[in-house]
């Protein structure tokens, strides 16, 4: 890597954040100013079309700094696919991924960069705590050891502050956006650095990241690359059938032969009801089987739909 010549996007992804993209922008300035003799940087905000007025705020920033490139959703596409539509469409040697709210302070993007010129291909932040309940952090824990045992690996790699060297890049370009994205470049297997940090409070606005949003991004990375939660239904269907072969051999020999006497129909209803559910569990898990191949194939594949795009008039790289 000829760090001369290396350009690096910001990418910003935005919905409704009118109130903090000016301080983004001149943080970030701030911090990549003494950087400027190595590297070109230029900032690329994906608005999820705001309704609050953030892309006014965004073309006039742009009148101020020359380096602002901004794409606006034909709609709201969520946060991941957002993200992944800015990566795929930025032009640069690496893309470095921010929240607007700067809850991860820019000056990480220092270390990010030191951690890329060492030979990293993908870097994030680690948080070293989180402002969070105790509830809330107990099921993060539990959701990750369930995660590790049916992918069979652990996904280190947490969202929020990343940077993507351009290798990554080009085979994020070739393959289907999934919503787990954390865990769909954690799967590419590129050298991975993390960099521990202290998250700081949000200072304006409310986090659109709610608490079903949460749980809906942790559904998305159980089922995201694997088909095992599928082949759950297979495995239960047969433990069913298994129980019900079992059970109804075991009435059949206590009323025949061990004169064991049983109330009229009980034994044949448990017996039914048993290998019905296993039946049931069985042909659902067959079903999941050819499901799942579809879902490996593609799913929700095709990225946000960019519906005007404004580069800034010193993006010499371009937007893809």
């Amino acid at each position: 890597m000829n760090s001369k010549q290396s350009s690096i996007t910001i990418l910003c992804p935005v919905f409704n954040e009118a109130e903090n993209v000016a301080r983004f922008v001149s943080e970030f300035t701030n911090v990549i100013q003494p950087l400027k003799q190595r590297y070109s940087f230029e900032f690329l905000f994906v608005d999820n079309c705001s309704t609050d007025g953030t892309l006014d705020c965004l073309l006039l920033l742009q009148k101020q700094y020359p380096n602002i490139s901004i794409i606006k959703y034909s709609r709201n596409f969520g946060v991941m696919k957002s993200i992944f539509t800015g990566i795929v469409n930025s032009n640069s040697s690496a893309c470095a991924v921010f929240d607007c709210d700067l809850q991860d302070p820019p000056e990480l993007l220092i270390e990010f960069i030191k951690q890329w010129a060492s030979g990293a291909k993908v870097v994030y932040g680690v948080r070293r705590k989180r402002d969070e309940g105790f509830v809330i952090g107990f099921l993060r824990n539990i959701y990750r050891e369930i995660e590790r045992y049916i992918k069979g690996y652990a996904v280190t790699i947490e969202s929020g502050a990343w940077f993507l060297d351009e290798r990554v890049i080009r085979e994020l370009r070739m393959i289907p956006f999934e919503p787990y994205l954390a865990g769909l470049i954690a799967r590419l297997g590129f050298k991975t650095a993390g960099v521990p940090y202290d998250r700081r409070a949000r200072l304006l606005g409310q986090s659109k990241f709610g608490l079903m949003k949460y749980f809906s991004y942790a559904a998305d990375g159980l089922v995201s690359g694997t088909i095992v939660p599928l082949r759950i239904s297979v495995f239960c269907g047969i433990v069913f059938s298994l129980l019900s072969f079992v059970l109804g051999t075991y009435f059949v020999v206590a009323k025949l032969f061990l004169g064991i006497p049983f109330p009229e129909g009980v034994a044949a209803a448990i017996v039914i009801l048993l290998f019905g559910f296993g039946l049931n569990f069985l042909l659902l898990g067959v079903v999941g089987e050819y499901l799942g191949r579809i879902y490996m194939q593609k799913e929700s594949s095709q990225t946000a739909i960019i519906e005007e795009s404004y580069p800034g008039s010193k993006n010499s790289h371009g937007l893809n």
